[in-house]
């Protein structure tokens, strides 16, 4: 057998080194290229992300909560607060009841108590909803004017508000914030068009409102008609009472002595939305609008005077249902002050856990 003897052919050797070498240099190069290849694949993956389609309306932004366990998110869960307002016989709104005052019933069983707080130590979360359809058109200018007086006097540095527009439509105009200039500056963009949609405009503004902390406010700027909702009346309550908020109303249509010239269907809406939360609707002096003879922007102004310094001395009271049933049931609520001459308004009641 004949051997092969490397020595006895050096330009054989130097033949194999530099034919190792370059398959040496091309097995680096196609790495790289598999390797560029394999990266730019991973960059186009990651590009492709597919886009999220944006919510109807924005959400209210919230800060990370700190971390809890199962039992303490269950029993949060289930706390139910009420927005009370007290009055007394000829001496107007009540600030200085402590907790020991009150009483509250569900389906007319005793409650305790375990949450008290007044206005002060409750931030407000209000979302403003304008009626700007065709039949509101008049008042407008005054109601912006009014509307601008009215956050100066309530938005502290902790409430936050929004204002909504609705016609047959529902617009966001402004998302939550306590800047009175942006809110004001988004008032700008009220102008009349379109039908009324109220009921689609209570529905979303519950939707909106819903996760914010802090006391939740609807607050109504309309005559109360509708005419192009695809909610209806039973159903806008609903949300609201599902989201905890009061809803208040500034009524801006006609209170003419003549029941012809008046819209009462839309006057008991607003009167039903209003008491079954616990809001309140704020009318023009009577004999004002009954005379046909009134200022528009002065009688606006002293509505929304009554509405703040309501909103600015409220107590916010709060209790773990004695009733364990997750049936998401409707369950009466009824507030009481325990001396006399005194007069609570809270919400009739709220819609249980499910689940």
């Amino acid at each position: 057998m004949r051997r092969f003897n490397p020595s006895s052919s050096p330009d054989l050797v130097r033949s194999i080194i530099l034919l190792s070498g370059l398959v040496f240099l091309l097995h680096i190069a196609i790495g790289s290229v598999h390797s560029q290849s394999g990266r730019t694949k991973d960059t186009e993956r990651k590009r492709q992300v597919k886009p999220v389609p944006p919510d109807p309306l924005p959400r209210p932004r919230q800060t990370e909560s700190p971390k809890t366990d199962e039992a303490t998110i269950r029993i949060n869960s289930n706390l139910v607060t009420v927005v009370t307002t007290v009055t007394q016989r000829d001496a107007g709104i009540v600030t200085n009841l402590e907790r020991d005052d009150f009483e509250v019933l569900e389906d007319g069983v005793p409650q305790e108590i375990s949450n008290f707080a007044r206005t002060s130590d409750v931030p407000l979360r209000m979302v403003m909803l304008f009626d700007t359809s065709l039949s509101v058109a008049s008042r407008l200018d005054f109601e912006r004017r009014a509307a601008a007086r009215f956050l100066e006097r309530v938005l502290r540095q902790q409430d936050q508000t929004a204002l909504f527009s609705f016609a047959t439509d529902v617009s966001v105009l402004q998302d939550f914030t306590a800047r009175v200039p942006l809110l004001v500056n988004a008032m700008k963009q009220l102008h009349s068009r379109g039908a009324t949609s109220l009921y689609d405009a209570i529905f979303l503004a519950a939707d909106y409102v819903a996760p914010a902390p802090g006391r939740h406010i609807i607050l109504i700027v309309s005559d109360g008609g509708d005419t192009t909702s695809s909610k209806d009346l039973k159903a806008a309550l609903a949300r609201a009472q599902v989201a905890d908020a009061v809803i208040y109303a500034i009524y801006t249509g006609n209170l003419l002595s003549s029941e012809n010239l008046r819209d009462l269907a839309a006057e008991r809406a607003l009167a039903n939305l209003t008491a079954e939360t616990g809001g309140e609707v704020y009318y023009p002096s009577s004999s004002a609008a009954q005379n046909g003879d009134w200022d528009e922007l002065v009688e606006l102004n002293q509505a929304f005077t009554r509405l703040a310094e309501q909103l600015r001395t409220q107590y916010t009271l709060g209790f773990y249902s004695t009733n364990d049933a997750r049936d998401g049931g409707f369950r009466k609520l009824t507030v009481r002050i325990k001396k006399p001459g005194f007069a609570a308004r809270a919400r009739h009641g709220y819609y249980a856990a499910k689940g």
